[in-house]
């Protein structure tokens, strides 16, 4: 179970990442919907600790993002 994880989260983030760099919005819709779907199996299939990163990356990076907008 944990390779399927990895190799879902890998598919997700290759799909954001993807999302970030294209301009055609039927393109990021779609590339948007692959990395939720991936990003469900990732957490279904992941064991706790990896759940737990995948939950904790973005809210870490969320909250640096508003502490340099506070400065």
């Amino acid at each position: 179970m944990v390779a399927v994880s990895v190799s879902s989260i890998f598919v997700a983030s290759v799909a954001i990442y993807l999302t970030t760099k294209i301009d055609d919005e039927v393109f990021k819709v779609g590339m948007a919907f692959v990395a939720l779907v991936f990003g469900l199996v990732t957490l279904i299939c992941a064991p706790w600790i990896l759940k737990l990163l995948v939950m904790a990356i973005p809210l870490f990076f969320g909250n640096l993002g508003n502490v340099s907008n506070l400065n």
